[in-house]
């Protein structure tokens, strides 16, 4: 006896092959063929599509080529990916084997969860046990059962960051740091380009250049380190300056754990600059620092490389350098009265009346007033008042730290001296730099404009880095940040 072995795909092979006789017998006799693909409707498998061949996988009656589950496994074939194995429908892990066939659905690298907790052995530290899986300090407690997972000395409760020892806040942090530059549509429609440095775990990276132009120690476009919460601190630059005008600053406050973020204040930046444009854009300062603030949030709510990096209900200190400074003011609750704006433009004041006009056909009221609840604290940098900002700087109800210079034929120290004695009680800390200049904290400025014969920038930046991350740290009441005092130099005059 003849003994034959023939599979699945052998048996529908004949099987087709037999419809396809039987319907060209048919077909001889005669009847009606509506998609003229040479099989009589009475024995076509899909009378209104065209299929020759008459395959049907699952055998249902339904041709495959108009069969919505060819398979038949009740998935249809559209949000099936694997539409002929009735067997297998997703693949979780994307690593080609069906979930039903996959020993591990959820694990690509195919590698045993011996207590069913999610982690992989080969990245569990507690392969056994079901309610650990890391232990960061390696002191042999996991995390959820550590009350340190640093190990720094300091509870998780009050730690600001309870994976990374606490670091000395007087010198550059423990995190490496990373930036990219992002350009987004406000809800104003206003297109912002805005910079963000931020922790990131790269080990290593090409360090960025600004815009082409200007060199910095961060890693360009790293990937930021969402593992923990970070705080946020937003930049506001001067007129005309640009958005990483201070990016040692906002480096060194990523090297400790900051996310800061600064948008390019549209035509006051050195690439756009139009005084045509100043009366508009003075106004909308305010809320191109809230609308950055909002996209991060977003984009830590999302879906990003932001996620889960901040807590936007934890709001964000706000940083001004010179015309940042006015910008700065007028978020932490400084206000504009209108009476003002109309004597001096009484007094003929051409920009003042722009401004004023503009105020009051777009904005309207007696005052003007931008504030942001959400900010914590406040940091100005050889500030400008705006030269409208008079007895409404008093409004200011958030901490306020200043830094200046005795050499500023800008924002001469009599006028932030002026602004100083105008915030009252909200002003905590104000040093004054002996032969310092407008850009001590902008060395763009320095590069740009020169700075010969003053304190050399090297000084006064790293005494911003230094009194900057001590203010902000002692803001957020970060473990032992009270045992820091403000540093005492030979060239800095502290007022308070």
């Amino acid at each position: 006896m003849l003994k034959m072995n023939f599979n699945i795909a052998t048996h529908q092979t004949i099987i087709t092959s037999l419809i396809i006789i039987t319907s060209f017998l048919t077909g001889c006799i005669g009847g009606t063929d509506s998609d003229n693909d040479g099989f009589n409707d009475g024995s076509d498998n899909c009378i209104d599509t065209y299929n020759p061949l008459q395959e049907d996988y699952d055998y249902d009656g339904k041709g495959d080529l108009c069969d919505l589950d060819d398979d038949g496994d009740k998935v249809n074939d559209d949000d099936d990916l694997y539409p002929f194995n009735s067997q297998e429908s997703t693949d979780s892990d994307k690593d080609g084997v069906g979930d039903n066939e996959d020993a591990f659905p959820n694990n690509p690298l195919e590698v045993s969860d011996n207590d069913g907790d999610g982690v992989g052995d080969n990245v569990d530290q507690f392969p056994n046990d079901v309610y650990e899986w890391e232990d960061s300090d390696n002191d042999g407690l996991g995390n959820n059962a550590d009350d340190d997972d640093d190990g720094d000395g300091f509870n998780d409760s009050v730690d600001q960051f309870d994976l990374t020892p606490m670091s000395l806040l007087n010198q550059t942090g423990p995190f490496n740091v990373g930036t990219k530059d992002v350009t987004f549509t406000s809800p104003r429609g206003h297109e912002l380009t805005v910079q963000i440095w931020y922790p990131t775990m790269d080990l290593e990276g090409e360090k960025v250049v600004y815009d082409k132009t200007f060199g910095g120690s961060a890693f360009d476009d790293a990937t930021p380190d969402c593992t923990e919460t970070r705080p946020v601190t937003v930049y506001s630059h001067g007129f005309p300056s640009i958005r990483w005008g201070s990016s040692f600053l906002m480096s060194n406050l990523a090297s400790h754990g900051f996310i800061s973020i600064a948008p390019d204040h549209p035509h006051m930046s050195i690439w756009d600059i139009d005084i045509d444009y100043f009366h508009e854009a003075i106004l909308a300062m305010p809320s191109d620092v809230k609308d950055s603030y909002n996209w991060l949030s977003g984009k830590s709510q999302e879906t990003s490389p932001f996620e889960d990096c901040i807590n936007p209900a934890e709001g964000y200190a706000v940083i001004g350098q010179s015309t940042g400074g006015y910008n700065s003011m007028m978020l932490a609750g400084a206000e504009i009265l209108l009476t003002d704006l109309e004597e001096r433009c009484t007094n003929g004041d051409e920009i003042i009346c722009k401004i004023k006009d503009e105020w009051l056909l777009n904005y309207g009221g007696e005052y003007i007033n931008f504030q942001d609840e959400r900010i914590w604290g406040v940091v100005l940098l050889s500030p400008w008042n705006g030269s409208i900002l008079d007895d409404g700087i008093s409004q200011v109800d958030k901490p306020v730290f200043i830094l200046s210079g005795n050499m500023d034929e800008t924002t001469t120290i009599i006028e932030v001296n002026k602004t100083a004695n105008s915030l009252g009680n909200s002003l905590i800390n104000y040093a004054i730099l002996n032969n310092s200049g407008h850009y001590a904290f902008a060395p763009i400025g320095c590069a740009a404009y020169g700075c010969d014969g003053l304190l050399d920038i090297d000084i006064s930046t790293s005494f911003a880095n230094e009194s900057v991350t001590i203010f902000l740290a002692q803001l957020l009441n970060w473990p032992s940040s009270e045992n820091y005092s403000m540093p005492e130099y030979n060239f800095v005059n502290w007022e308070i």
